[in-house]
């Protein structure tokens, strides 16, 4: 028996129409007037650029899609409402912020984000449904001259299933138009079948699209002892550990996780704690003095360091109970030599003079302020009498500024004293400020007179205790910690020395020729 292949016949390719082309949009536009009013409606028009009236040169209905998408908007608001209303005033009644059960104020928000979705996805699927969309090959595609339709040239075209078609007539009629040419569109030659290496390629892709999803399926519903993949290990296995728990000898000798702080250490803003220029005395010297004192680091392992003592809330300096005692202080430091204490016996008064009295130069003033005292006239540290916690504090006042003085800064000291002090105290100092007469006038019965700074305990005060005074206050006068910088703390000091020496000035105090002799 013999096998007698058949073979298939070669179809004719299939006409899809006719094709006009013109050189330019005004030709164009005539030819598709004359086409529309042969009553041909299948047809369309392909140019390089947008062409004004092409639409209704060819007869282009409105679009039907505006409708698709405001029934799909109120199909969202209807469904939102009803889901809203099933879920909390049927299903699950719950009375949210005292609002009603079906509260449509409240529905508006999901009601309003449905309208938008039903609305977008269906104004996109129905353009491409109405569209023929995807179209991933077009008859014309086959005419070479076609692609000169992105450039300079434009094309009319009738489609072969319009229901008035006729190939001789369509054909008949462009001609008639002044085209360049007029083609027919015929069925792309080319197979139709997809190469078998394609299919392969696509099916291979498929798969491998779907192991990742295969692996994490995996690892969720799977048990394993092995640990979990790290992308980062310097993340997954960084050395941590918990706080008050025992620590790798390789890590820390010790054993211990928390670890003391270097000896020195400060803490970012917190210079000011240790710093005498910051406080107006010297902790270290006022921790041999056996006073609080506000240190870097505290006890750790057995380390000999002092305790940062706290610094109570209204300001103060903790009181010696609260300060921790140290075996390895020495007995005397270099620094005590420096210490003049306010409670130690006080300097022979000066005689104050009156009010009038020419005032020191400010050349003077400040030399005077910078001698500091000597040693034979500093009274022994050991000779001092002891204060009780609750008194003023022990501490190693500064005697001496800490910054230079000037005139720049006795002026910057005179400026904040007449803006912050001279309210209570008076611009002379003797605390006759207009506050305080004001004060008097009322005679309310719980005025305390602003403390004079001539009075003699105030002139024997060393410059770190007046500062302390004005950084942090005293009695019923408030701190200026907060409204003047340490600098302008120091200038209002100095200017507070030169005030005192001004008003209790001496002979002495006058320059050499500049004495002024009255005469009887």
């Amino acid at each position: 028996m013999s096998e007698h292949k058949v073979e298939k016949k070669a179809k004719p390719p299939r006409a899809f129409g006719w094709m006009a082309e013109y050189e330019d949009e005004n030709k164009l536009l005539d030819a598709a007037r004359k086409v529309r009013d042969s009553g041909y409606t299948r047809t369309d028009a392909f140019t390089p650029f947008p062409v004004h009236g092409i639409d209704e040169a060819l007869g282009i209905k409105p679009t039907v899609l505006p409708w698709f998408t405001l029934f799909a908007g109120m199909t969202g608001t209807i469904v939102a409402i009803t889901m809203q209303i099933w879920m909390n005033a049927v299903d699950y009644p719950y009375i949210i912020s005292g609002k009603p059960y079906i509260s449509l104020p409240a529905f508006i928000p999901v009601a309003f984000e449905l309208t938008v979705l039903f609305a977008a996805f269906t104004t996109v699927f129905a353009m491409l449904g109405l569209n023929g969309l995807p179209k991933f090959s077009n008859p014309v595609f086959s005419n070479p001259k076609f692609d000169r339709s992105t450039d300079d040239r434009f094309f009319l075209w009738v489609d072969s299933r319009d229901k008035y078609f006729n190939s001789d007539k369509v054909k008949n009629l462009l001609s008639d138009t002044s085209p360049l040419s007029v083609e027919e569109v015929r069925e792309d030659e080319s197979p139709t079948e997809i190469p078998r290496s394609l299919i392969t390629v696509i099916l291979t892709l498929i798969l491998l699209t779907l192991v990742p999803g295969a692996i994490v399926l995996n690892i969720r519903t799977a048990k394993s002892n092995s640990p979990r993949l790290h992308v980062f290990f310097d993340m997954d296995f960084q050395p941590s550990l918990k706080t008050q728990t025992p620590a790798v000898a390789s890590i820390f000798p010790n054993g211990r996780v928390q670890q003391p702080p270097v000896p020195g250490t400060v803490a970012r803003g917190e210079l000011e704690f240790a710093d005498p220029y910051y406080l107006g005395y010297d902790p270290a010297a006022t921790a041999s003095l056996g006073g609080s004192s506000v240190n870097l680091v505290s006890f750790q392992d057995g380390d000999k360091t002092p305790t940062r003592a706290a610094v109570p809330d209204d300001g103060q300096p903790p009181s010696p109970a609260d300060q921790p005692a140290t075996t390895d202080a020495p007995a005397e430091t270099p620094a005590e030599e420096k210490i003049v204490q306010e409670t130690g016996p006080a300097a022979p008064a000066q005689e104050s003079t009156a009010a009038q009295e020419p005032a020191a130069p400010v050349a003077e003033v400040t030399a005077q302020v910078e001698e500091p005292a000597s040693a034979d006239e500093a009274a022994p540290v050991a000779d001092l009498p002891t204060v009780p916690a609750n008194a003023e504090p022990n501490y190693a006042w500064l005697t001496e500024f800490p910054l230079p003085t000037d005139e720049a800064l006795f002026d910057l000291g005179r400026r904040k004293f007449e803006q912050n002090c001279a309210v209570c105290h008076g611009f002379s100092g003797y605390g006759d400020g207009l506050v305080s007469r004001r004060a008097e006038a009322l005679a309310q019965g719980y005025w305390l007179q602003p403390t004079s700074l001539h009075a003699a305990a105030v002139q024997q005060q060393p410059v770190g205790r007046l500062y302390y005074t004005v950084t942090n206050g005293k009695g019923k006068m408030g701190g200026y910690g907060a409204s003047l910088n340490p600098k302008e703390r120091w200038a209002v000091v100095l200017y507070v020395r030169g005030l005192q020496r001004s008003q209790n000035a001496q002979d002495s105090d006058v320059p050499p020729g500049m004495t002024v002799t009255t005469q009887k």
